[in-house]
């Protein structure tokens, strides 16, 4: 999925983030087990990789069916004004240069609010989730 094809989209959480002082457009994806990098982005940055010790097969929108074997360990990340660490698979994205799954998100406690398309830091917002 190309950034403009995102953008318009209003089933998706969107915001830009900095990563290592660069502004970066992040799509917050519960629907993602793992958290993703553009190997644009990290060709541009002269990042080192690490392997993973195994082939990783991911189904992406743009792309189909493409595999990996090799992640960025230990990014730095600000989201709203936080600073994280977070391990990032390296995949050939388009459009977008970071994707935070579910390992993000549910580490860091994170809602993703559909409905004012933002996410929410819980134990910062104070915010009481009820469940029956």
């Amino acid at each position: 999925m190309s950034s403009t094809k995102a953008t318009r989209s209003s089933n998706l959480i969107l915001d830009y983030c900095l990563l290592f002082g660069n502004s970066v457009l992040v799509l917050f994806d519960s629907g993602a087990l793992h958290s993703f990098i553009s190997l644009h982005y990290v060709k541009k940055l002269g990042l080192s990789t690490r392997d993973l010790g195994c082939e990783l097969i991911v189904w992406t929108p743009a792309s189909g069916q493409v595999s990996t074997n090799s992640a960025y360990v230990g990014c730095s990340l600000e989201v709203e004004g936080r600073r994280f660490k977070v391990n990032l698979i390296c995949l050939p994205l388009e459009g977008l240069e970071v994707i935070l799954g579910m390992d993000w998100l549910s580490i860091n406690h994170v809602v993703i609010d559909c409905g004012r398309r933002r996410v929410v830091f819980l134990e910062a917002q104070g915010v009481e989730l009820i469940s029956s």
